[in-house]
This record gives structure tokens, sequence and C-alpha cells, in this order.
């Protein structure tokens, strides 16, 4: 067996630290005594203690000390210090901005929701996005470690790369301008890491976690809204193809959400889908007929989805996802026409207002330098 020597052996107890935190994460409410550790990590019972102690010190882990009533040294547990960092998480959407800050249990602390006005620049909009984050982190009157990482999703591709690629609908701002302006705005704050991903993509990813898509299934997330985006799973792993544009098929002439989304909005009067799904979910005869009507239109890019990547279940996301049998059932019966059969279709279970920002929240917590000083 070769020797652990050198920085082999301190990249090994790095690895070790950060299993031992992630176990005290999961479940932040169980206080973990070091047999715990041990035994989910693999580890012998004086390691485990070694490293608790080490991220107790370091201020990642909390001790406390059980006192049984008898005679001897009380027992020592430990749980995860939640404001040893704060992460956040963007979702700049087509016309609204959420923000939100949360602890590293992925509870979320402070949230702010409103029409971000249609800037017409990055620099615009990367200006409002700072203010909602920094005026959130102002309102954490509680000590905290600081913020460790930003996610941000978008209606637009992100590249492997950290690119953005708009989308031919994408907002004037969606540029790869905004990466650099937002970053300078939290140039501020020490030790933050930004990343940026697309809206379907983070959306697919709270869904995950917490709705009907399931690991281990191929399956294709229809993110529905003003702006409609697609992300594909194989193996309940989004996938993002080469370049990370997989799915990206709205620009499609075939396809043509842009025009289906813009003529209903412009028959109907109203001025979201939001709007039109409340007017159909209260009983009003026109919006139920006119979400009928929508659903069909995206029956031809819902059918290119699952021939391309014959998926085991469709889910249906974003603001269409409330109206539920209002859109499933004539989007089945359209494809029944083309397919013949089609794969299970559900509406997403995460709430299309919160999904992309509890996405974003759960991959601002894997940017985590976790267990560092």
């Amino acid at each position: 067996m070769p020797q652990i020597i050198g920085s082999d052996v301190s990249s090994l107890r790095h690895v070790n630290r950060d299993g031992a935190l992630q176990h005290l994460r999961r479940t932040p409410d169980t206080a973990f005594t070091a047999s715990d550790i041990a035994d989910g990590l693999g580890l012998s019972r004086p390691t485990a203690a070694r490293l608790l102690t080490e991220l107790s010190e370091s201020g990642w882990a909390t001790l406390q000390l059980a006192h049984s009533g008898s005679a001897g040294r009380p027992t020592r547990t430990f749980t995860v210090n939640r404001r040893r960092r704060l992460v956040a998480a963007l979702d700049l959407g087509a016309n609204n901005l959420l923000a939100a800050v949360a602890d590293l249990s992925g509870t979320v602390l402070r949230r702010h929701y409103a029409p971000h006005g249609h800037p017409a620049t990055a620099q615009a909009m990367a200006e409002a996005a700072a203010r909602a984050v920094l005026s959130l982190l102002e309102e954490e009157t509680e000590a905290h470690g600081g913020l460790s990482s930003v996610v941000v999703s978008l209606p637009a591709t992100v590249d492997r790369t950290g690119h953005i690629l708009p989308w031919i609908d994408s907002p004037a701002w969606a540029t790869d301008e905004l990466p650099a302006a937002f970053g300078g705005l939290l140039a501020g704050l020490p030790g933050v890491s930004l990343h940026f991903e697309g809206a379907p993509l983070a959306a697919a990813e709270a869904e995950l976690q917490h709705g009907e898509l399931h690991e281990g299934e191929d399956a294709v997330f229809v993110l529905a809204g003003d702006i409609t985006g697609v992300a594909p799973l194989v193996e309940g792993r989004p996938y993002r193809g080469a370049t990370g544009a997989a799915g990206a098929i709205g620009g499609l002439d075939s396809v043509d959400w842009r025009a289906a989304t813009a003529a209903v909005l412009r028959e109907t009067g109203f001025s979201t889908l939001d709007d039109l799904v409340a007017a159909g979910l209260a009983g009003d005869t026109d919006a139920v007929a006119e979400l009928s009507r929508y659903a069909e239109h995206l029956a031809p890019g819902v059918e290119v989805l699952i021939r391309a990547f014959d998926p085991a279940r469709l889910v249906l996301g974003g603001c269409l996802a409330p109206a539920q049998d209002l859109v499933l059932g004539p989007l089945g019966a359209a494809l029944e026409r083309t397919l013949g059969s089609t794969p299970s279709m559900v509406c997403a279970g995460v709430d299309h207002v919160d999904a992309p920002m509890l996405g974003g929240l759960s991959a601002a917590l894997d940017h985590v330098e976790w267990g560092t000083p």
C-alpha cells in the first residue's frame, strides 16, 4: 500500500473535514457525537473527534456538553454553526427580481421580491440586484461570518465557462456584461464567489431537491412563463451538453414559443401569463379556453424534446404549473395526436416563484469553501 505523505495528508484531512461538516449540515438540528461521525464517514473515532474539535475551534461547528448525571466526563456533541457564513441567490426574471439570503442549513433568512422595471442595460440590472442583496445583508442584525457565495439565475444560457449566451427572447440586460458589473458592485464583500446559471437549470435543481424530479430518472423539465426554457435531465442530473445550451429550443421557428406567448397576451389583454393563469383558476371561461389553446401551442416544442430525449417523465414548471389540468389535459391530448403515447406528465411541486431561487441557494451552498479558516 503506498504511503500518504506531504500534501496528500493535508488533502485527506481537508476531505475528511469537509465530509464531517457536510454530515452536520445535512441534519442541522441533530447533535452528533464523534462516534456518529466516525460511523457515518468510515473513520476511526479519534480521527472523527479531532476533526470535530478543529471545526469547533474554527467556528464551523458548535460544541455542546451533555451531562448524564453520572460520574465521568460529559458527552461532547456537535452541530453545524449555521451562521458561520451566509449564501445568497437571485432570480432575475423577465419581469421580477427575487433575492434571498440563507444560512448554512439552507434556511431562508431574508427575501426580496419585486418588479424590476425592465432595466435597459446589464449595468442597470446589476445595480438593482446589488441593492437587493446588500439591503438583505443589512437587515441581518444577528452576528454572522459574512457572505460566502452568490448564485444568479436568469433567462439565458450560461455556458461551461460561465459566459452568458442570450436567447433570442432574452431581456436586453441578459448579456455577458452582467457578471463583471455585478461583481464590481459586490467588491466590498470579502471572499464572495459569484456564479451564474440559466433559470431552467436552477429551477430543475430545486425540483430535484423538493419536487417531482427524481434522482436517476431521465426527464425533461419545462420552465414555462413569459420566457420559456428547458432543462433536460439524464439519469436524474441536468444535462448541459457540450456548451451548456442543451434544451435551448425556444428560438426555433417550428417551436416559436415567443410568438405563442406574445399572441395569447395580446389577444386576452393580460400583462403576464401569471395573470392569465390566475383568471383561469378563478373560473374565467375565456381564460380557461385561452390556456387550452396556449398549451396546444407548446406541444410542438415539447414533442421535439420528447423525441430527442425520450424521457420517462415530463415536468411542467413555471407560471403554468398552478393551472394543473387546465394545461396538462390539452397538452397531453395534442401530444398523443402526434406521438401516439406520452411520458408521465406532471406539474412541478415547487412554487414557481421560488424555484430558481431555491435551486440557486442549493448551488450556492455547493460553492461554499467548507471548513476553511
